[in-house]
């Protein structure tokens, strides 16, 4: 014997929006978007250490001259310890962006609540409701 659900599809009006949930969805969507591109640029700075110093050798090598004369040459130690500890750059600059942009859009979020509860009341939503 199968039970059949009655369902009926009613008009309702959406008057308000709460602003927690809104304002959560758009820190969470901020901080993986953030979070993803931050990684990358993280990756990418990590390159680009290792290639300076690279080239900072080659050219030293090359030329002869001491690393203080290169360009870069004061910072050599800062680029060696983010191309030795790229495993731990790459996930620090995604997780600073990625905070970052989940600020920016925690707060959008908020913009946008606000100015629909504003402007944009009584909007017409169709819900179909299933009766159990």
């Amino acid at each position: 014997m199968a039970l059949e659900a009655d369902s009926r599809q009613v008009s309702v009006r959406l008057r308000r929006l709460p602003l927690g949930p809104v304002m959560a969805g758009g820190a969470v969507s901020g901080f993986v978007g953030g979070l993803f591109a931050g990684c990358v640029l993280g990756a990418l700075a990590a390159w680009f250490a290792g290639a300076v110093l690279d080239w900072h050798r080659q050219l030293g090598f090359t030329l002869g001259v001491t690393e203080e004369l290169l360009p870069l040459g004061e910072q050599v130690g800062v680029l060696q310890i983010m191309r030795d500890l790229w495993f731990l750059v790459i996930p620090a600059a995604g997780l600073l962006v990625g905070t970052l942009n989940g600020l920016v859009g925690f707060l959008t979020g908020g913009l946008m609540g606000g100015l629909f509860n504003h402007f944009a009341a009584d909007i017409a939503l169709d819900l179909d409701v299933d009766e159990r």
